[in-house]
């Protein structure tokens, strides 16, 4: 069961339309959610390997200043002691990456999101072209697709919550008639910081402390 998209299910004036409407909702959403969580893990990824090559660039570069001896050789300490944290922190951050699989992640969500993609144009077809279509056939269907649905759900773990937020901000054109409050600018505004935080926050602190407490250091030392 998709509890995030079940959370966030549309408003009552949609659900009563029926149930193909409603089940065509959450095939929508969630594999536009998938898709999300696909390219957020991707950008992850990449991030993670540039704040990882970068953290090892300045732990040459700090160990470079204590061989050709730049400053004093009072600040030889400093220079260590930069040289053991950052080395401390390339290990636990590329131990930590390397658990999270981001690149594996994305390929499984990009692959429910392909196997949504399918049965929602099955849907859509059927919504479409249906003709003198009994409503036991029509019964038969949507439990059909209901199944398939669910069985797909089950195959796979669930998006995060900022990736279901960044399709409803995806699609404000269809989304504010059936949750306005998610479309809002200022609900707009917190999910894109979020989705930001989400993706770059650590890995910016990452690539920016080190040089600056670097630099700090060697001020205070002179």
């Amino acid at each position: 069961m998709d509890n995030r998209t079940e959370k966030h299910s549309p408003q009552k004036s949609y659900l009563e339309k029926s149930f193909l409407e409603e089940l065509n909702y959450k095939i929508w959403s969630t594999k536009g959610a998938r898709f999300f969580a696909d390219k957020r893990l991707k950008s992850k990824a990449k991030m993670s390997n540039i704040s990882l090559a970068i953290i090892s660039a300045y732990l040459i570069i700090a160990g470079l200043i204590s061989v050709y001896n730049i400053n004093q050789d009072d600040q030889v300490n400093i220079y260590n002691y930069i040289i053991t944290a950052l080395s401390i922190l390339v290990l636990v951050f590329s131990q930590f990456e390397s658990a999270q699989d981001y690149k594996l992640n994305a390929k499984i969500f990009h692959d429910c999101g392909l196997e949504l993609s399918e049965l929602y144009n099955e849907l859509r077809i059927f919504k479409t072209l249906k003709l003198n279509v009994s409503e036991y056939e029509t019964y038969n269907f949507a439990k059909n697709i209901s199944e398939k649905y669910q069985n797909i759900l089950n195959n796979y773990h669930n998006h995060a919550p900022i990736d279901y937020d960044m399709f409803l901000i995806n699609n404000v054109r269809y989304i504010k008639e059936l949750l306005p409050e998610k479309v809002t600018k200022k609900n707009i505004r917190k999910v894109k910081i979020n989705y930001y935080w989400d993706v770059y926050g650590w890995y910016t602190i990452m690539i920016t402390v080190p040089p600056i407490i670097i630099g700090f250091l060697i001020a205070t030392g002179e």
